[in-house]
């Protein structure tokens, strides 16, 4: 990968060739950012939105790998917000 193409797809979905390997990444993505220094990014009204955002997306189809992914994400932006 050149510097460029590093530079336009910095988290590397850009090499996905299909659904599963895209959840796949993002779990990736998901389990490397809890490693990393915490620096806010939302305001609490915002991640209050984006959870329930997450959450109402996750409920359309529970199965789905995406779907779990967001229930994922609305669960630890909640548990972060003390909701």
């Amino acid at each position: 990968m050149t510097d460029s193409t590093a530079q336009q797809d910095p988290f590397g979905l850009t090499g996905v060739r299909d659904h599963q390997e895209y959840v796949d990444a993002l779990k990736r993505l998901a389990e490397q950012g809890r490693r990393e220094r915490c620096v806010a990014l939302l305001s609490e009204t915002e991640a209050h939105v984006m959870a329930e955002l997450l959450g109402q997306y996750a409920l359309h189809n529970p199965t789905g790998h995406l779907n779990q992914l967001a229930a994922t994400l609305a669960a630890r932006l909640y548990s972060r917000l003390g909701a």
